[in-house]
């Protein structure tokens, strides 16, 4: 990724010399202490939320952005309007001119953020006009510098950057004096050692080497958004506040822990444990939210590190099981897709590409929704289809084509290697069924039966739905997925999918091991978690005591997980910010769900 000179990062500040008092060596060089205390920067963001306004003067349309003047053109009846940054909306005008249905688009950004598609509706205002307020994706991107002195009295410091985790390759680092003044951030030892230079500056600020800014960036005393966003709950919010969720119009009925059959202390006690965790641990707990649902009920529902129900979360690789639901939504429309359906050979062969390997005429939709599709692609970066060689690379915008056109190394079926690009791929059975975007799809078939709030869709550069992963939701919205699954694919009495997709997509197909991935033990261990594959979701059993519970999962990196029981009709929902931490976040089934939620049911079987 380019580096980018941030706002306000300026050398023109550092204090490298100083000229009188006693921090002040003979020949000038600072000896100041280390800038102790909770330090913080973010970057600029564009509006997020726009009012959006379509009119008819004349017979010619008009746009406005926010009161201003935006490029719009018409062609064969699609809306489409543009801002300079990139940003645009396209839509449709529907029969009987009540609103104007479409989406609004954002490009990709130099602070980890892609290509984005958001549902918008504007209801007619007046004759000939249509207004509504855009909810666009935010794009926060906050470093939080914590200077403190640690439980051995030597100059210690944790670096937050909770969109992204991005904290220069270390959890937690040495702070050492540097003898031409000033400080440096420092990790490893030996030949692994790494250091990042940190300065004062003469307007109270601290100055840090960030790898991602060809400066360094000016961190100022945290604000108390800043603190919010650091500490999993500040002193005055309350650490073990808990409150049944509130009944709001978004679908869900709701029910106090103790009529879904909880034991209301208990889930309090959980509600402490994570609102009090140690922010200066070397592998923190970010648990952003945790939401339960027992019996089609919405009873727990708390939030963390500064986010709240409204606050859209990524949901990173959780999002690759909404193809897997999405073809059980096709099914329940009656359209005939299966997991038998061949779409690899049949997509090169419409876009005039040569089979090259007839095996990939065999890869069936099962293949790609197991990850046994044979294809050179897998979560290592060595190999061609990885997620994130397919982002790097410029040649080929359409997703799907890039993935099929990889060689085969084994045939299909006969190997489990997790790929976001096959994935990825199951929307291109979607998009040949169902005749449209998979983003719009999504929409149609997810979203509005589901009752979703704003929410924001990822797409690869070709301006398609991308299934790898990466869509903006509100944690309340994600759980419906699974409490819908946990009902047989009913959702307020709505059929979206059948009961029997529910049973065929989350049966296990595939146990993931050493012998089914084809490495080495210890290669494993660093790159699954065990357990079966289903198609997209995980399968495993979760211990409590002497009992094993069945459950299926969607998960993401970083600690987005919808984990579903279905013995005990219970739903879980995580989001969290350790993304690039498997090790912790791995962990929050077993150690939350088993050791705690699941305890705290009163009515066990």
């Amino acid at each position: 990724m380019t580096k980018r000179s941030p706002r306000n990062a300026l050398f023109a500040g550092l204090l490298l010399t100083c000229t009188v008092g006693p921090a002040c060596a003979q020949d000038g060089t600072q000896l100041q202490s280390a800038p102790l205390g909770l330090w913080s920067w973010s970057a600029e963001e564009n509006d997020h939320e726009l009012l959006l306004s379509l009119e008819i003067v004349n017979g010619s349309w008009n746009a406005t952005v926010d009161g201003a003047t935006a490029a719009t053109m018409i062609s064969d009846g699609e809306i489409s309007v543009s801002l300079p940054d990139g940003q645009k909306f396209v839509g449709e005008l529907n029969d009987d001119r009540s609103e104007i249905h479409g989406h609004w688009f954002q490009p990709p950004s130099p602070l980890d953020y892609q290509y984005m598609a958001t549902p918008v509706v504007l209801p007619a205002a007046a004759n000939d006009r249509w207004q509504a307020e855009i909810k666009a994706q935010p794009r926060p991107f906050r470093l939080i510098l914590d200077v403190f002195q640690d439980e051995e009295n030597q100059t210690a410091a944790v670096l937050r950057n909770p969109s992204g985790n991005n904290t220069l390759g270390a959890s937690r680092f040495r702070v050492e004096a540097e003898a031409s003044g000033g400080w440096s951030l420092v990790s490893g030892s030996g030949g692994r050692e790494r250091r990042h230079r940190l300065y004062s500056s003469s307007d109270g600020e601290v100055l840090l080497q960030y790898d991602r800014f060809d400066e360094p960036i000016s961190l100022a005393p945290a604000s108390d958004t800043a603190k919010s966003a650091y500490y999993s709950r500040l002193e005055d919010e309350g650490a073990a506040r808990f409150n049944p969720p509130p009944q709001l119009d978004d679908g869900w009925l709701v029910a106090t822990p103790e009529e879904a059959g909880f034991d209301g202390a208990a889930l309090e006690a959980l509600t402490g444990r994570i609102a009090t965790l140690d922010p200066r641990r070397e592998y923190p707990h970010l648990i952003h939210s945790l939401l339960v649902a027992r019996g089609g009920k919405l009873a727990y529902e708390e939030y963390f590190y500064g986010h709240d129900r409204e606050k859209r979360h990524d949901v990173r690789s959780l999002g690759k099981s909404f193809g897997s639901v999405m073809v059980g939504a096709l099914q329940a429309k009656g359209h005939a897709i299966t997991a038998d359906h061949r779409p690899v050979a049949s997509l090169l062969q419409s876009t005039g590409l040569p089979v090259d390997d007839q095996r990939k005429a065999d890869i069936t939709l099962g293949n790609l929704m197991t990850f046994t599709s044979g294809l050179d692609c897998d979560v290592n970066s060595d190999s061609a289809g990885s997620e994130g060689r397919m982002w790097e690379q410029q040649e080929e915008r359409n997703y799907w084509l890039y993935t099929a056109k990889l060689d085969m190394l084994h045939d299909p079926g006969t190997r489990y290697a997790y790929c976001s690009g096959s994935a990825n791929l199951v929307g291109a059975s979607l998009s040949a069924f169902g005749k449209a975007p998979v983003y719009e799809l999504f929409d149609e078939l997810i979203a509005k039966p589901l009752d979703f709030g704003p929410y924001h869709f990822t797409l690869a550069p070709n301006g398609e739905g991308y299934l790898g992963g990466g869509a903006y939701m509100r944690p309340r919205d994600i759980l419906k997925i699974g409490a819908m699954f946990a009902a047989g694919g009913v959702w307020n009495g709505k059929r979206i999918v059948s009961e029997g997709w529910v049973e065929e997509s989350t049966t296990p197909r595939v146990e993931v091991t050493p012998e089914t991935t084809g490495m080495t033990q210890e290669v494993f261990q660093n790159s699954y978690f065990g357990g079966s594959q289903a198609y997209i979701w995980g399968v495993d059993f979760i211990e409590v005591g002497e009992r094993r519970y069945a459950s299926y999962q969607a998960s993401g990196n970083g600690g987005q997980l919808l984990i579903v029981v279905p013995e005990l009709n219970l739903v879980v929902g995580f989001t969290g910010g350790n993304y690039r931490m498997g090790g912790v976040w791995g962990r929050w089934r077993d150690f939350v769900v088993g050791r705690y939620i699941i305890p705290a049911i009163t009515d066990l079987p």
